[in-house]
């Protein structure tokens, strides 16, 4: 008898059979410290102006969210310490043009 024929194992203790399930990842690490650590490891990078660390983060998860999409090359604690870097960069920006423009008016 052909094999594709042949009926499914009845299902009960004695059965095999389990859904397939992928493991996708795996880590040794909490997950806090690991990306801790991978933005103190990415602050040297981003030059002294804030400007410019901004534009460079910009075009940083960019890169990373092209590469989430396609899967090839995607480090998920890469995009978290970049998004942190980024709100880290635009808190001192809001920060420091709340200070020199009270009610939206210019210094003069």
């Amino acid at each position: 008898m052909n094999r594709a024929m042949k009926d499914p194992a009845p299902p009960g203790p004695l059965s095999t059979h389990r859904p397939a399930r992928r493991i996708r990842a795996a880590r040794s690490e909490e997950r806090e410290e690991i990306i801790a650590r991978r933005t103190a490891a990415l602050r040297p990078f981003l030059g002294p102006a804030a400007d410019e660390a901004g534009a460079t983060l910009h075009r940083l998860l960019r890169a990373e969210r092209r590469a989430a999409r396609s899967g090839m090359g995607y480090d998920p604690a890469r995009h978290a310490a970049l998004a942190r870097l980024l709100a880290e960069a635009e808190a001192v920006s809001r920060a420091g043009a709340a200070a020199g423009n009270e009610k939206g008016r210019h210094r003069g």
